[in-house]
């Protein structure tokens, strides 16, 4: 799924046909033609805006991404400027032997003892470019459901009150079967008189 789906599928719910006719959703490879269409249309320039935001907000709030990475540390503290992505919070640290290391986190680093460790933390994904990757593979997050999120946030800008209200429930429903549990009920077995 990339950003390009999530905006032409947002256009064809907001009904927005000039970002349609553009033939930007046809080209399959980042070339001059789409980063002209960006760069002369506010509307599409928009929509990959609000994904942005989507895709923010169902990362931090709703559907973590989760990363695993070694670092070393030294001097007793790792600087958040050690990790690879944006840290949002983290989930685990193992020594080399798989153990639970404890550890705290400062405003500008993560105070632990000294060596090489493989952490776990959840992070806030990148500004994605028209042809880029989301990091949500694996998940249940579609694209329908980013799609949905988009229109409410596009509306919300433009003034619409109403129809973003629209799509924000709707965006809202979809988080909510996307993050429900899967789990069997199991009655137990009864005697039929």
């Amino acid at each position: 799924m990339k950003i390009r789906d999530i905006a032409e599928l947002a256009s064809v719910l907001l009904q927005k046909h000039d970002i349609i006719n553009t033939g930007v959703f046809m080209q399959t490879q980042d070339n001059q033609v789409v980063q002209s269409v960006l760069n002369g249309n506010h509307d599409l320039r928009l929509l990959v805006r609000c994904a942005n935001l989507v895709i923010k907000e169902v990362a931090c709030e709703y559907i973590p991404l989760l990363h695993k990475q070694k670092i070393t540390a030294s001097d007793g503290k790792i600087p958040y400027s050690a990790f690879e992505k944006l840290l949002l919070e983290i989930r685990s640290i193992k020594d080399e032997k798989g153990q639970d290391v404890s550890f705290f986190t400062l405003p500008d680093h993560v105070a632990i003892q000294d060596g090489s460790f493989e952490v776990s933390y959840t992070y806030i994904p990148t500004d994605k470019g028209f042809f880029d990757d989301l990091d949500f593979c694996g998940t249940k997050a579609s694209d329908r459901i980013f799609a949905y999120g988009t229109a409410a946030e596009y509306c919300l800008i433009n003034g619409n009150y109403d129809e973003a209200l629209m799509w924000e429930r709707r965006y809202k429903d979809a988080l909510l079967v996307a993050t429900r549990k899967n789990t069997e009920v199991v009655l137990p077995r009864r005697r039929w008189v």
